[in-house]
């Protein structure tokens, strides 16, 4: 078993096909793992540009009508 020691899968090694799997879900469970064909890279964009959009976070005239992309016409 990939995501757990080798002591965790040998004790669930004798199991019934359900049953290992409901164990192994349990040992698995809060761990962060995936298996491999659901792991994806995180995209480039997010390790790349955390600083910057921490520090454009809340420009300093935030909340005025200028800022809004869409401003609502009066009908």
């Amino acid at each position: 078993m990939v995501g757990v020691s080798l002591e965790a899968a040998e004790r669930i090694k004798d199991k019934k096909k359900m049953e290992m799997a409901e164990k192994a879900e349990q040992l698995l469970a809060g761990t962060g793992w995936l298996p491999l064909p659901l792991r994806t890279e995180p995209p480039a964009w997010l390790a790349d540009e955390q600083p910057q959009a921490l520090a454009m976070a809340e420009p300093e005239n935030a909340g005025t009508i200028e800022d809004e992309p869409f401003p609502v016409a009066a009908e």
